[in-house]
């Protein structure tokens, strides 16, 4: 065998080696790309799961914001509705109460005045009593 004829046949063996790491290669990478889109697959099915989850929840949510909202609408309105009966009912009520404490309050110290013989101090001398009497009441 001449050099020529063992180099060429070296050279065979060596490309022939080189195709088969090759082919190996292609083979391994062919089976992890086969792998990989089952796994995407996968991960489609469940993130497109989770997807419908949330957009479920999302949906109750936004029924229960709604409903709370209502709930709060209702109950300003009831709140100013109370508010007003309030006023009302202090603007009514309020007015003859007074007047019904001073006509007797006055009717009382009339009595008392008509049964002692006592009679009606002096402004200035009312004004003193009366003076007096905050402060009694003040301690």
């Amino acid at each position: 065998m001449s050099i020529g004829e063992w180099l060429g046949a070296t050279g065979a063996v060596l490309l022939a080696m080189v195709l088969g790491g090759l082919l190996v290669a292609l083979f391994s990478l062919v089976v992890t790309v086969r792998k990989l889109r089952v796994t995407v697959e996968r991960l489609q099915d469940e993130t497109l799961a989770i997807t419908r989850a949330m957009q479920d929840a999302l949906a109750d949510a936004e029924h229960e914001v709604d409903r709370v909202d209502a709930l709060l609408t209702a109950a300003e309105g009831v709140g100013g509705r109370i508010d007003g009966a309030s006023r009302l009912v202090t603007r009514t009520v309020t007015n003859p109460v007074v007047k019904v404490l001073a006509i007797g309050t006055g009717t009382k110290q009339a009595v008392r005045r008509i049964r002692t013989g006592e009679r009606r101090p002096a402004p200035q001398a009312q004004a003193q009593a009366q003076e007096r009497e905050r402060e009694r009441r003040a301690r």
